[in-house]
């Protein structure tokens, strides 16, 4: 039987990056993002600064993927809501750091605006070179 990661640190790490976007503070949850994704994790602040605070944080899920992990956050408050996902890794230093962002909030999936199967493959194989 294989032993479970012991992934308490990333937990921590996504905690905090949560609780810093929700509170509006940009230069405590960028610095978990590479500098790859801090465009498309910019977007996705600014979406989530526009609900009222205070802002609830709810983990959704988290999936191992290859050596990467994903995970799913809700933030709301009343009827505003955003959905994101953030696909962490572990550096060399033991630091997890955010390596792409994906607000879903108006998907059924992450996958909803993929036109077919083999646009898919492609992308995910560009992306992280695990699929």
């Amino acid at each position: 039987m294989k032993k479970l990661d012991d992934i308490t640190d990333l937990r921590d790490a996504i905690a905090t990056h949560a609780a810093a976007s929700a509170a509006g503070d940009s230069a405590a949850a960028e610095a978990f993002v590479l500098p790859q994704a801090i465009e498309t994790h910019r977007h996705a602040a600014a979406e989530i600064a526009r609900i009222a605070r205070p802002v609830e944080v709810e983990t959704l899920a988290l999936a191992k993927i290859g050596f990467q992990y994903i995970s799913k956050i809700r933030f709301t408050n009343g009827g505003a809501m955003r959905r994101v996902l953030y696909r962490w890794r572990k550096e060399a230093d033991g630091k997890w750091v955010i390596v792409s962002v994906e607000d879903t909030t108006g998907k059924r999936s992450s996958w909803s605006d993929i036109p077919d199967l083999a646009a898919a493959v492609a992308q995910a194989r560009a992306g992280n070179g695990n699929a």
